[in-house]
């Protein structure tokens, strides 16, 4: 007679990874690129809905308290309801993830980005109808924090894909923690750059060198580093397109996502380094 725990047991022993993982630096290639896309969905919808943030949580929660200290009610609910999606679509994709994953479906991520190129063309599609000179006008209350609603569920969305790269945990919708674990790598590498050629010959500095691009807190400070280059190049690009296609320049975001999507199904992105459900890590 088997005992309780009998199928956990087995669960666990059943192999969750997938065969062919994406490997770690094309994973970082996407990391960017998704960096990028949120970026430019970001300036997008702050330029086209009444100047909020629709990926950037924390300034919208300042303006929040701003407003509020102001008395200025209006301006209150404007920066408040684009919490309400997104948090809505951190839910949504990390549930499907969860899901996807306890049914052995390696390509999870995928889940979420179709989802958040649907929201992205219905943005675009909505706001043909309700865009006079650029900005969106829309007729009522109801339909302007529907508008406001889409992206910002997106970029919640995002947010729980490629989130690990390499064993380093990181994010495309935000910048503050990428910025801190740079530094740390920087530091990190710093002493480890020390210790290999302190007080040694020319040869182990340039051997320690030589070793630079394969070592771990190197790689660490290029790909944080890189996610806040990513993100400054898409805001200056999503700011140029904008002026030159208006809304329908979210359609170079949507296209990365699109190639995001198919890479994630041909080659899953949740690799070996991803931690189990079951992990604490």
């Amino acid at each position: 007679m088997s005992s309780p725990g009998a199928p956990w047991k087995r669960l666990r022993r059943q192999p969750l990874r997938p065969s062919n993982p994406l490997p770690a630096r094309i994973r970082a290639w996407l990391a960017l690129a998704l960096a990028w896309s949120a970026a430019f969905v970001d300036v997008i919808g702050w330029l086209v809905i009444y100047h909020v943030y629709t990926a950037h949580m924390t300034g919208n929660t300042s303006a929040l308290g701003i407003a509020l200290a102001d008395h200025n009610w209006t301006q209150a609910l404007h920066h408040a309801w684009p919490i309400l999606p997104f948090v809505l679509g951190l839910l949504f994709g990390a549930t499907t993830t969860a899901w996807a994953r306890r049914m052995h479906w390696h390509s999870s991520f995928s889940i979420a980005l179709v989802t958040e190129i649907l929201l992205l063309v219905s943005l675009v599609w909505f706001g043909a109808r309700y865009s006079t000179g650029g900005q969106l006008t829309a007729a009522s209350a109801a339909q302007f924090y529907f508008l406001l609603s889409l992206p910002s569920a997106a970029m919640g969305l995002q947010t729980v894909t490629v989130t690990r790269v390499a064993g380093l945990r990181v994010y495309t919708t935000y910048l503050t923690g990428s910025l801190t674990k740079f530094a740390e790598a920087i530091a990190h590498y710093a002493f480890w750059f020390y210790d290999r050629t302190h007080g040694r010959s020319r040869k182990r500095l340039c051997a320690a060198l030589r070793i630079t691009p394969r070592q771990r807190f190197a790689r660490h400070a290029a790909l944080t580093g890189g996610l806040w280059v990513a993100y400054l190049a898409g805001a200056v690009c999503g700011v140029l397109l904008k002026e030159r296609y208006a809304l329908p320049a979210l359609c170079f975001p949507i296209t990365i996502l699109a190639i995001a999507t198919i890479i994630d199904l041909v080659r899953p992105v949740a690799a070996a380094d991803e931690p189990r459900p079951w992990d604490d890590s």
